[in-house]
């Protein structure tokens, strides 16, 4: 019965572990559904595709007719580094946030090493 406690045990670690790895591994990258004009939250991180290729930006403003904003790598604040393209151009546009998925990694290797020690330790059973 113990043993057969302790291999359910590990089964359900298992599943829990993979069950927030595929919730935890990517940015949440996804298309918006339309895209308002107006400024987008400042450190919302937008990839534009267009011609194959794709710029990651954030502190964005789109218009009715272009959008602008900042590469990611520079400080929101840094206006003299913002870029400008047509909307005609662009193919697509994803919205995600690569921070919160750092924080879910870094919360899932965690929850994993707790559960696992859960698991392992002894109880007073």
């Amino acid at each position: 019965m113990r043993r057969a406690r302790r291999h359910l045990s590990h089964r359900l670690v298992a599943v829990a572990a993979v069950t927030l790895a595929v919730e935890a591994c990517g940015a949440g990258w996804h298309q918006p559904p339309e895209l308002s004009t107006g400024p987008l939250a400042p450190r919302q991180q937008v990839q534009v595709w267009r011609q194959g290729s794709v710029v990651r930006w954030h502190s964005v403003t789109v218009t009715a007719d272009s959008m602008s904003g900042v590469p990611f790598h520079r400080p929101v604040e840094c206006d003299s580094g913002r870029a400008a393209i047509s909307r005609a151009s662009v193919d697509s546009v994803r919205l995600g946030n690569p921070v919160a998925a750092f924080w879910k990694s870094a919360s899932l290797v965690a929850g994993v090493f707790v559960a696992y020690c859960m698991a392992r330790c002894p109880r007073g059973d």
